[in-house]
């Protein structure tokens, strides 16, 4: 059904892809990113506009979902990888951890919101490197007004959780809101990658 869970996860700036170990077949992704203010639950289903995405949420989805959206402290996002489909609601980041919610349901039911291309959204290549303590690296290459940047994302147990930086990392742009994919979907890396560093 879904699942609620705290992210905590750390990105960094790729400056030389060339550096990076061999890469396997990778995931597409695209994602979008819906208005926050047309969230909301009705009789037990996440809905968009009055359109149900997620229907018979279980209680603590609910009662989570209930306070982020009453503060309006949501990033509602549908994310479409290979043939997976996905409907996400993040809270706001505090000390690197945000509230996460997420549902998987059929591409078909969604697919047509993504594709409309009427919200922001990113398109990416993903791929996986193995890292510590079966954690994972995952490596976007992304495409569209975003190509040419490449981030890592590692998802990590606990803020004071220490792992080894490979030698293939650049900056870390955790704190640096504008590469969020979110944000990157409003205002993509073509724009203002120039002005950075």
């Amino acid at each position: 059904m879904g699942s609620n869970s705290v992210e905590i996860e750390y990105r960094f700036f790729i400056p030389d892809p060339v550096r990076l170990p061999a890469l396997g077949k990778p995931s597409k992704i695209i994602q979008c990113y819906l208005p926050k203010w047309k969230i909301e639950l009705i009789d037990g289903d996440l809905c968009f506009d009055s359109r149900v995405l997620v229907r018979g949420l279980p209680a603590d989805a609910i009662a989570g979902l209930t306070d982020l959206i009453q503060e309006s402290k949501v990033t509602p996002r549908i994310r479409i990888r290979d043939k997976q489909a996905f409907v996400t609601v993040k809270g706001d980041v505090v000390n690197y951890s945000r509230a996460e919610w997420e549902f998987e349901v059929l591409r078909s039911d969604v697919e047509d919101l993504v594709y409309s291309f009427r919200f922001p959204f990113v398109m990416k290549n993903r791929f996986n490197i193995p890292a510590q303590d079966g954690l994972i690296w995952e490596i976007d290459f992304f495409e569209g007004d975003n190509h040419g940047l490449v981030l890592a994302e590692l998802e990590v147990p606990s803020v004071e959780y220490a792992f080894t930086k490979p030698e293939w990392l650049g900056e870390d742009v955790t704190d640096d809101d504008r590469f969020g994919n979110g944000s990157l979907a409003r205002d993509p890396w073509c724009d203002w990658q120039e002005d950075w560093n």
